[in-house]
């Protein structure tokens, strides 16, 4: 596979994935394309059978991966860093390897897109939600994506609404390959990757929105795995400082050109609400510190979510 012919490069990091990764690799080669795409692993020194497992399909399907086996746990975010450094197609897709795509032509449809359309810098899709069984959740969270089917999603739009499509369904331009400095994609945050990677993208074209659905995002949290999904959901404290460290490092990198006050605001409400309501490790010095973080509307929100909670004790 030459570089001048390489059309698309999949981009997949993994870190105790033995349980999925098999069905994730399948749906990789399952794709039916009439150009070459290449598929880059970033394999980050599992403790699980992941590594013996990418050997395995290494040696069946010779010449079509090219892993890349840490020698140390880089996090998530250099893994993804180091793969687009490398990555030379024209186009980049994601998957995270214990999600999967479902439709063969994924890529093939998306690359007609966007042959078809320069004024977007990337287009996404539909997508399920599926538990660790492989069962589809009902969930309103992939649900807000339908009122962008088959329009363009705005760097505003992303501000206001948040992820409203999953990493599984990314397919862009391959912008890394212009010589600009992308480190901020891990000296923002050692594992949170999604948010810059989408605001960098953003900042520079919309995405559009496909209605098919073809592919699907795994959420479930498992106390025995250690990937950074499941390391912030287990301490919620963690999760938010480390968000809101990365949202700082953002408007730094961006000169305060993209406004993140909404998201931010709406991240403390959401943790503020579950200390009311269901009781978390946070200090009242750290409520204080996110209540003086938040806008005015937020304020106001936790006020009354403080006297409602008072309320209820007395009942």
């Amino acid at each position: 596979m030459t570089q001048d012919k390489i059309a698309v490069s999949v981009i997949c990091v993994t870190y105790n994935h033995e349980k999925y990764i098999r069905e994730a690799l399948d749906s990789i080669l399952m794709q039916k394309t009439d150009f070459l795409f290449e598929i880059l692993i970033g394999e980050d020194c599992s403790t699980d059978k992941t590594r013996d497992i990418l050997k395995e399909y290494e040696e069946k399907y010779p010449g079509r991966f090219t892993m890349y086996y840490r020698g140390k746990n880089l996090g998530a975010t250099k893994n993804e860093y180091e793969l687009f450094m490398d990555a030379k197609g024209k186009y980049i897709a994601a998957l995270e390897l214990d999600d999967i795509w479902t439709d063969p032509m994924k890529l093939q449809k998306q690359y007609d897109f966007l042959e078809k359309h320069d004024e977007y810098i990337g287009v996404a899709h539909n997508f399920d939600i599926i538990d660790k069984n492989g069962q589809v959740i009902d969930n309103d969270d992939n649900k807000k994506i339908k009122k962008y089917f088959n329009k363009p999603f705005t760097l505003q739009d992303f501000l206001t609404d948040g992820f409203v499509f999953q990493t599984g369904t990314h397919f862009y331009r391959n912008i890394f390959k212009d010589g600009q400095d992308y480190s901020i994609i891990y000296t923002a945050d050692r594992l949170i990757r999604d948010k810059t990677i989408l605001s960098l993208l953003l900042f520079r074209g919309d995405f559009y929105i496909l209605p098919d659905t073809m592919s699907a995002y795994r959420r479930f949290f498992d106390s025995d795995a250690k990937n950074g999904r499941n390391l912030t959901n287990s301490n919620l404290e963690l999760d938010l400082f480390t968000k809101a460290h990365h949202v700082e490092a953002l408007n730094r990198y961006f000169k305060g050109q993209i406004d993140y006050s909404l998201q931010w605001s709406d991240m403390i409400y959401d943790y503020i609400k579950n200390y009311f309501r269901e009781g978390n490790p946070y200090t009242l010095k750290k409520i204080v510190y996110l209540y003086q973080h938040a806008d005015k509307k937020t304020r106001g929100l936790i006020r009354k979510e403080f006297l409602d909670s008072i309320k209820r004790k007395v009942k």
